[in-house]
């Protein structure tokens, strides 16, 4: 599921998701389609203390 605008900033999805917590789905979509389109395997645990790193968890 995408909920892409402009305005408001914070829609009711993303408030939602915040709430619900779980962002990971976004590194596993990474790694996938990294793998995908060039055969290298990436390091998603690496990803994912990046990914909690960016978001202030």
């Amino acid at each position: 599921m995408a909920d892409v605008v402009y305005r408001p900033l914070e829609t009711a999805l993303l408030r939602e998701a915040r709430r619900l917590g779980g962002g990971e789905w976004v590194v596993f979509q990474a790694d996938g389609a990294f793998r995908l389109f060039t055969g290298i395997r990436p390091d998603a645990e690496r990803m994912l203390v990046h990914l909690a790193e960016l978001i202030g968890s």
